[in-house]
């Protein structure tokens, strides 16, 4: 769809799980329900909450470290993060929006972009729809899960529907009512989908201050101000859908916080080499070849080494590993680590990487899909390179998904 598309009502419905890894841990375990929960890859105080439960929410924890949570929300209880459980959980959701309807998309492991059919572009017949996907998740996958569904003309206005009324909402937004949806009192320029806050200092430069001025700016002046950008913006608030659903990645990566074992110059490589691990497979899933890398280090004293190389492009296991030792070679040990992270740019769709006259090289190749289909098939760690004995268990995953969330693309 594009600009050349006139809108309709009723065209997407956007599901949301709410406070989904927390949410999912107080479905398996009972005695934590009703209390205030926060998920965190690593449990010790300079751990990330990347989940908390609505009760933790409603006391003010957000994403943030362990030892904030734990000041902000005295008795919190902070769970090491289960991504295969979560996993479990989103199939099963998406095996009950499958019941009724063909036409979804998971757009990340808790949220899910349906199109809606002609028959079903009407108040009653959305909303009915709603309610039964909404009453057959508490069903058949958990009693205690709960998600907020908006329904709009595009998948921008329908998720900013859903996210006006959160846990457990059901909200419409019609072509006719934009100008009240956007005049709401309590919403934010932060609060559209796609506005950060280097934006908003951007748009209050240029005398925008809430969402319907925003909404209010004549299309001459959003793209004088803001050229194709503000071309985009201006239909897109509209209810034109001139977004992709799935984001392309420019960059593929991961980060860890160090656990105190390995705060050490040896502890923090053998973590590299897990990350090394993860973003390969990721690279691979998502069908890439990667031409760039960078490596980024932390330490106590709050200075860092951070280096980027291009390179020829690859997909394997041991090229990357061979790559990211190379860079960290060039790093000075100042003080204990504390932090690590690896990304990957440069990105191209496989089928750019040419035969190698190495066999070694092929090997690997060759190697490296051979893992993934193993560990595919029978669990991810069933099978590992023998260069991460000791750090299995260090940077466990924190989404366990590849697919981006819903962003703006502009």
């Amino acid at each position: 769809m594009s600009i050349t598309t006139p809108p309709k009502d009723y065209a997407i419905m956007f599901l949301d799980m709410n406070s989904f890894f927390a949410t999912v841990e107080q479905q398996v375990q009972p005695t934590l329900r009703g209390l205030p929960v926060g998920v965190a890859p690593y449990t010790g105080s300079t751990g990330c909450i990347i989940a908390a439960s609505m009760e933790a929410k409603s006391r003010g924890v957000k994403i943030c470290r362990v030892d904030e949570a734990r000041r902000i929300c005295p008795g919190i209880k902070i769970l090491e993060a289960r991504p295969a459980l979560y996993m479990i959980y989103h199939k099963e959701i998406k095996r009950v929006i499958e019941k009724f309807t063909p036409y979804f998309q998971p757009l990340s492991i808790d949220e899910f972009a349906i199109r809606l059919t002609p028959r079903e572009q009407n108040y009653e017949a959305a909303t009915a729809l709603a309610k039964k996907i909404k009453a057959a998740i508490r069903a058949e996958v958990g009693d205690y899960l709960s998600c907020s569904i908006g329904i709009g003309p595009n998948i921008f206005l329908a998720k900013m529907a859903g996210e006006r009324r959160k846990p457990d909402g059901l909200t419409v937004v019609r072509l006719s009512e934009l100008h009240d949806f956007y005049a709401e009192p309590n919403m934010k320029l932060t609060d559209i989908t796609g506005i950060n806050f280097r934006m908003q200092a951007r748009l209050n430069f240029f005398g925008v201050y809430s969402p319907l001025d925003f909404f209010n700016l004549p299309l001459e002046t959003l793209m004088r101000k803001l050229q194709h950008m503000g071309r985009l913006w201006y239909f897109r608030m509209r209810g034109y859908e001139v977004d992709e659903y799935v984001v392309k990645n420019k960059t593929i990566g991961h980060s860890h916080v160090l656990a105190p074992e390995f705060r050490s110059k040896d502890g923090a490589l053998s973590v590299l080499r897990k990350l090394v691990s993860k973003t390969a497979v990721r690279v691979r899933k998502e069908g890439y070849c990667v031409g760039g890398i960078s490596i980024t280090i932390g330490f106590m004293d709050r200075g860092g080494f951070h280096s980027s190389r291009k390179v020829p492009s690859f997909s394997d296991n041991k090229t990357f590993l061979d790559t990211v030792l190379s860079i960290a070679d060039e790093c000075h040990w100042q003080s204990r680590p504390i932090f690590v992270a690896i990304s990957t740019f440069n990105l191209t769709k496989a089928g750019g990487e040419p035969i190698s006259l190495f066999a070694d090289i092929e090997k690997s190749r060759s190697l490296s899909r051979t893992l993934d289909a193993i560990n595919d098939e029978f669990g991810v760690g069933t099978i590992t390179s023998a260069s991460l004995m000791g750090a299995e268990e260090t940077a466990p995953d924190r989404i366990p998904f590849g697919m981006p969330r819903y962003e703006i693309v502009n």
